[in-house]
């Protein structure tokens, strides 16, 4: 039988992360996140700040890049950054659906 370990963390959506964090949290490199932020698929909060810092939020989605990167052997950043986009608006589709319903 084989244990699985999973680590539980609350992400309030009003907290910040640094670079340094968010790499420790996600499990990305820094050189990942970076070209993460390249693609558009993360933001910080003040993209010129010398020091960059990120939503909490923003943990969520690095760590399903990395997920999506383990998973399915999505090596290039680019590939990680449009499936990301695809989920995101999968999500938001599902909400204005689950909306729609609520309607009627």
């Amino acid at each position: 039988m084989t244990t699985e370990s999973v680590h539980a963390l609350f992400v309030d959506d009003s907290g910040v992360v640094s670079l340094t964090q968010l790499t420790e949290l996600s499990g990305l490199s820094e050189a990942e996140l970076r070209e993460l932020v390249d693609c558009g698929a993360l933001a910080p909060a003040d993209a010129a700040a010398p020091r960059w810092e990120f939503s909490t939020h923003c943990i969520v989605v690095a760590r399903t890049a990395r997920r999506l990167r383990e998973d399915f052997a999505l090596e290039d950043v680019h590939s990680l950054a449009i499936a990301l986009r695809l989920l995101q608006r999968i999500a938001e589709l599902e909400q204005q659906l689950a909306a729609l319903r609520a309607r009627t």
